[in-house]
C-alpha cells in the first residue's frame, strides 16, 4: 500500500485500533476529533523495520494517562505514580503498534517500546490521529514513515 495516496483510509483505520484497544482493554471509550494538535506530556515510541520502516509513536496528556495506567494495573487513579504512567504507556504503545504492524506493507519487526523525553511534533509524512474522550483527555497515535 502506498502511504501518499492512502492517508485517510490509513487514519481511520489507525482511529479504530486505539479506540478499540482503548475500549476493549483498558475500558476508556473514546473518539476521533479533528481540531488544533493538543498538548501532549507523556509518549512512547516504536520502531518498525522491514519492509515498511517507520515509528509509532502514542501520546497523552495528564487528563488520560494516569487513567490508562490505572486501569492497566488496576489502581485508583491517584495511586498512580510517574512509573506506572510510562510503563502503561510503553505498553500501550506496544500493543497500537502491534495492531497498526498488521495493516503495513510485511514482513516487518518492531522495536521494543521506548518512552520518550521529548515529544514529536507534527509532521507532514505523518499520519496523526487524535482520540479524545468524555473527559478532556486525549491520546494521539502517530505513523511516521522514516525518511529516505
Amino acid at each position: 500500500m502506498e502511504m501518499s495516496s492512502q492517508p485517510a483510509m490509513l487514519s481511520q483505520k489507525i482511529a479504530r485500533i486505539g479506540a478499540n484497544v482503548l475500549s476493549d482493554f483498558l475500558n476508556i471509550p473514546v473518539r476521533a476529533q479533528s481540531g488544533p494538535p493538543p498538548t501532549v506530556q507523556h509518549g512512547a515510541e516504536v520502531a518498525i523495520s522491514g519492509k515498511w520502516k517507520g515509528s509509532v509513536t502514542v501520546c497523552t496528556c495528564d487528563a488520560l494517562g494516569p487513567r490508562i495506567a490505572a486501569r492497566m494495573f488496576r489502581k485508583e487513579d491517584d495511586s498512580v505514580t510517574g512509573e506506572d504512567l510510562i510503563d502503561a504507556l510503553t505498553e500501550l504503545t506496544n500493543i497500537i503498534a502491534g495492531n497498526i504492524k498488521a495493516i503495513l506493507p510485511g514482513p516487518s519487526q518492531l522495536s521494543l517500546p521506548v518512552p520518550l523525553a521529548v515529544l514529536p511534533g507534527e509532521h507532514r509524512n505523518n499520519v496523526d490521529v487524535t482520540l479524545f474522550d468524555d473527559r478532556q483527555g486525549m491520546l494521539r497515535i502517530s505513523l511516521q514513515p522514516a525518511e529516505h
